[in-house]
């Protein structure tokens, strides 16, 4: 159904990425004070799920018979665009009052993009098994 409408509009393609680094820099602008009402997550694995899902949404830049073709080099590739969009966002906190910047962040958020490319992977597997693509 979407790859009907990702290939007509193919612009559609990105909407999700941008919709979710959106999310996180507003989560990044808060202060300390204004997350308390959040729940208390613990930090790192709060970095790897926003991450995951951003280099989900990266994942969709492809169609899905494109991850038939070097599909890990495509998880590198979104991992990289994931940490490259985590050291904007430390570099952003570190404005942030009651923020700052880690490198255990970027760690975090680089093993959330290794993640999220890879269950993208296991499911266009799955999906290609069960919903082959006509060509």
């Amino acid at each position: 159904m979407f790859e009907s409408l990702f290939d007509k509009y193919p612009f559609f393609r990105k909407v999700p990425a941008i919709l979710c680094m959106a999310i996180i820099f507003k989560i990044s602008s808060m202060t300390s004070y204004e997350l308390e009402d959040f729940p208390h997550v613990w930090d790192k694995l709060a970095h790897t799920c926003e991450y995951a899902t951003l280099a989900g949404c990266f994942c969709m830049w492809w169609a899905r018979g494109e991850w038939s073709i070097k599909p890990w080099l495509k998880v590198l590739i979104v991992m990289a665009i994931a940490l490259a969009y985590g050291c904007t966002d430390e570099y952003h906190q570190s404005f942030v009052e009651g923020r700052d910047c880690s490198g255990f962040d970027l760690i975090a958020d680089a093993l959330g993009g290794f993640i999220g490319g890879s269950v993208y992977v296991l499911i266009v597997k799955i999906l290609n098994k069960y919903d082959p693509l006509v060509k």
